[in-house]
């Protein structure tokens, strides 16, 4: 029983995630590190959504985001 918990759990996590960068289509992570827009999700349920820069290798809560040009 707690199996089919999580599993809903993960299923709601997944759709809040799809629906938050739905919202997100007019702006672009930027990494506040090295300036990359090679940014992703990076899961940290405990600690809550992370951002992880492909380029540089920055993970954290800290991302800027700005309008497409």
């Amino acid at each position: 029983m707690i199996v089919h918990k999580d599993a809903e759990d993960f299923n709601e996590l997944d759709r809040k995630i799809e629906e938050e960068a739905r919202k997100r289509t007019d702006s672009v992570l930027v990494c506040p590190q090295c300036n990359s827009t090679n940014v992703t999700y990076y899961m940290g349920l405990k600690t809550g959504v992370q951002y992880q820069c492909k380029e540089c290798g920055y993970v954290g809560a800290f991302i800027i985001e700005r309008d497409k040009e």
